[in-house]
């Protein structure tokens, strides 16, 4: 029997990504864990936050990938104010993975927070959960087997396993 656990990514991924998705969803169920994502492998008939919060509620914990999904080349954050900033060639992921991260946190869902280098911002953004948060090139999988990656993978599926024997 499979514990599940929440994935938030997106759903429109270019090769190399899916690659790497397949081995995520691998090494999940090697440790007898099933993914479960709105769109891929849960269709529900309600709207989608209200879907997510459904699924959610049946997981026993949450991995956040935070792919790129849109570049800016140039553009400016917060404009006329102190804090205003160029952007050149910025990353940002869905911003699903934000509201599907926030969810998580507070249904306290133990959370493994996943980011492509270059992405930044919200849950991403250091401290913002209490996780760290893995940076790595994810359009490639050899990290998917370096100790940096399996050490906290191995913490993680601990709190999940615990969390399932608790919501059971």
């Amino acid at each position: 029997m499979y514990i599940d656990i929440f994935v938030s990514r997106p759903n429109s991924v270019d090769e190399n990504q899916d690659q790497t998705m397949q081995r995520i969803d691998e090494l999940l169920n090697t440790r007898g864990l099933r993914a479960r994502t709105i769109g891929k492998t849960d269709f529900p008939n309600v709207s989608p936050m209200k879907a997510v919060e459904q699924l959610m509620r049946q997981c026993s914990g949450a991995v956040i990938l935070g792919f790129p999904q849109a570049v800016i080349h140039e553009g400016i954050s917060k404009p006329g104010t102190s804090n205003e900033k160029i952007l050149k060639n910025t990353l940002l992921p869905t911003p699903w993975n934000h509201i599907e991260a926030s969810m998580a946190f507070m249904l306290n869902l133990p959370l493994l927070v996943i980011r492509d280098q270059g992405i930044e911002g919200g849950v991403f953004d250091v401290g913002t959960t209490g996780n760290f948060i893995h940076t790595f090139q994810l359009n490639t999988q050899e990290w998917l087997g370096k100790q940096s990656f399996i050490q906290p993978f191995n913490e993680w599926h601990r709190e999940v396993v615990e969390n399932s024997k608790v919501r059971r």
